[in-house]
């Protein structure tokens, strides 16, 4: 099951001293409020674990295939103070969980123990596949001979910070299981195996990868002059990936794309420097016994879908207020944008606003997050 992935990334705004000792809300969402303290706690956590910022930043720049970074986290000084971007970025964060919460109470969704034991293992799963995906690249995490591992990253956290990140996770795969099409039972998952047998079927597939569209549409060119795919596949050091159901394939792919039988594919691009051609060879029933799992997670997938347009519905309506503090409430954009730093040019003083000018710096509150 694909994981909603609600840290919105906000890249704007200057360098800036957070404050968060103040008693008062930091924001609110349709009534309820998310406190200094709340954000404080969260904030402060994060600022106290390089290796979870690391984390962070390689799913940021997984997400967006390298395009972009989180703001940094430190102030100028030390850890007892954030900057602005970040401190909107996080919450940006917790004003869209507040909206998941809301929409699981509104639809009943019941967390059980065990929701949260397979939670808290898709957390330590997603965070080693991350850092598997960046591994060897910029944004990798501890050294080529010690990686950090999911257990190493979790541990530097408070368990208050993590148990509440589970939480969040148990409730919004709650929420996309009580929106999909069907149930996970077995009498639901065959019903709906019947309705979409196709989409089940065992496919063998011939790949090749290329690192431009244009040398993508040339190798699909040749294939129009008459050479076997397979042999320009070989060429592009790709060949025949065996077989799989086609769900499984198709479900790696971007939205819409559409794979026939004996016919390659037009470019599929993957990201700017991905294009794939594929073709699929054959293709055969699949007994459900054998496709359960690809059904159950074309569901909870399709329970995802759903989730993610309640979610953005939810977040358009929402009325929300954040204390300029931290930033302004865009509803067009449903984000939090940081308070805007003046230009240096408009400054009488430049200096005035360097590291330890002026008045003392304010710290983060280290008050445990309330309920």
């Amino acid at each position: 099951m694909k994981r909603l992935i609600l840290l919105l990334i906000v890249l704007a705004g200057g360098l800036a001293a957070a404050s968060f000792a103040v008693p008062s809300n930091a924001a609110t969402v349709n009534g309820v409020a998310i406190t200094q303290a709340q954000l404080g706690a969260d904030l402060s956590a994060i600022a106290g674990s390089p290796d979870y910022q690391c984390y962070l930043n390689a799913q940021e720049a997984v997400g967006t295939d390298g395009a972009s970074t989180l703001p940094p986290v430190d102030g100028a000084e030390t850890h007892s103070t954030v900057t602005t971007q970040f401190a909107a970025t996080y919450l940006d964060t917790e004003i869209g969980h507040q909206l998941v919460l809301a929409l699981a109470a509104r639809h009943h969704v019941v967390i059980t123990p065990g929701d949260l034991t397979k939670a808290r293992a898709g957390l330590a799963q997603e965070i080693t596949s991350t850092l598997q995906e960046v591994a060897g690249s910029k944004y990798a995490c501890g050294t080529t001979a010690h990686a950090l591992s999911a257990t190493q990253v979790l541990s530097t956290l408070p368990s208050s910070f993590v148990d509440e990140n589970v939480q969040f996770d148990a409730t919004i795969d709650g929420l996309a299981a009580r929106l999909a099409p069907v149930g996970t039972s077995s009498v639901d998952l065959e019903g709906y195996y019947a309705a979409h047998k196709a989409v089940f079927d065992t496919a063998c597939i011939t790949v090749a990868q290329y690192s431009s569209e244009s040398n993508a549409e040339a190798a699909l060119s040749e294939v129009a002059s008459g050479t076997p795919f397979a042999q320009v596949a070989a060429a592009a050091s790709g060949g025949p990936e065996g077989c799989d159901i086609l769900y499984g394939i198709t479900s790696q792919l971007p939205p819409g794309t559409n794979l026939a039988l004996n016919t390659v594919s037009n470019p599929i691009a993957l990201n700017a420097s991905t294009y794939l051609l594929i073709e699929m060879t054959s293709k055969k029933a699949t007994p459900f016994t054998t496709a359960r799992s690809a059904v159950e997670s074309a569901v909870l997938n399709a329970g995802d879908d759903q989730a993610r347009v309640a979610i953005d519905a939810a977040e358009v309506r929402a009325q929300v207020s954040v204390d300029k503090r931290y930033g302004t409430w865009v509803p067009r954009a449903a984000q939090v944008a940081p308070p805007v730093s003046p230009v240096r040019l408009d400054v009488l003083d430049p200096s005035a606003n360097s590291a330890g000018a002026g008045a003392p710096r304010a710290t983060t509150s280290s008050t445990g997050k309330t309920s």
